[in-house]
């Protein structure tokens, strides 16, 4: 199971993911996921340490938990400023978060909000019934976050840079070329800046924003061929070709 209530506050959405009942069974032990790039960031609680799970470039396979998940997804280029780093260095891996806020030269303890209250970036208290330790999950991320949020001042840029990217049905997204024109920048800077805000350049990035807007009308029902022809693509075979080389 798996669902997400929206923080507009915050620029993100807090979600749960719970395992299947068959998943669940000790002997059977997690099913594998597959975790598919969308051009978001986010902050996850995996063993009682929050982590950053950097934007993927390509999709890859999580091994599952017994355990329910609790993530924050930021929209795309908000935590690399909320975190005072480059996305491109927490790209396709997973970092404890203390490493990166202590490099960043922000304190990591007593948030104010239920938040982190120990050193090493560990959540206390959270070896409790299942439930407990989801709500307190929530809680320590959603306090980070507030925290981290009301100290930055936000560039505008990178979350512009990607609405323009982005597709919607009927509305494709601009060319890159486009953006660059529209935000006065040369095809190297905008690279430049793309790596810095997104952790890879624009042209990944609205190829991986158009594939999750057609997946997004198959999975509401439409054919691949009306998803395709929705959001920009020549045809299906080309949907394909994006599919495959971001999931294999």
């Amino acid at each position: 199971m798996y669902r997400q209530t929206r923080v507009p506050r915050l620029r993100a959405s807090l979600w749960l993911s719970v395992p299947d009942k068959a998943d669940s069974l000790a002997e059977m032990g997690p099913g594998p996921s597959l975790i598919v790039p969308d051009g978001c960031m986010d902050l996850i609680v995996i063993e009682g340490q929050i982590v950053i799970a950097g934007a993927d470039s390509l999709a890859r396979t999580y091994s599952g938990s017994l355990a329910p998940t609790v993530g924050l997804r930021f929209d795309s280029g908000v935590l690399p400023q909320l975190l005072a780093t480059s996305a491109a260095e927490l790209a396709d891996r997973v970092t404890p978060v203390e490493a990166v806020l202590r490099r960043a030269r922000f304190g990591v303890q007593g948030t104010g909000r239920g938040g982190i209250r120990s050193e090493d970036g560990r959540i206390r208290g959270t070896d409790l019934d299942a439930a407990a330790s989801v709500t307190g999950a929530a809680r320590t991320l959603l306090g980070l976050a507030g925290d981290l949020t009301d100290r930055a001042s936000l560039d505008p840029r990178p979350m512009a840079l990607a609405g323009c990217l982005n597709v919607r049905s009927g509305s494709p997204g601009q060319t890159v070329a486009e953006a660059a024109d529209q935000f006065a920048y040369s095809p190297r800077q905008l690279r430049r800046l793309s790596a810095e805000w997104f952790g890879y350049g624009p042209k990944h990035l609205a190829k991986i924003l158009r594939w999750q807007a057609a997946r997004e009308l198959i999975v509401a029902g439409r054919t691949r061929t009306a998803a395709a022809a929705e959001v920009g693509y020549a045809d299906a075979a080309h949907l394909r070709r994006d599919e495959r080389s971001l999931i294999g």
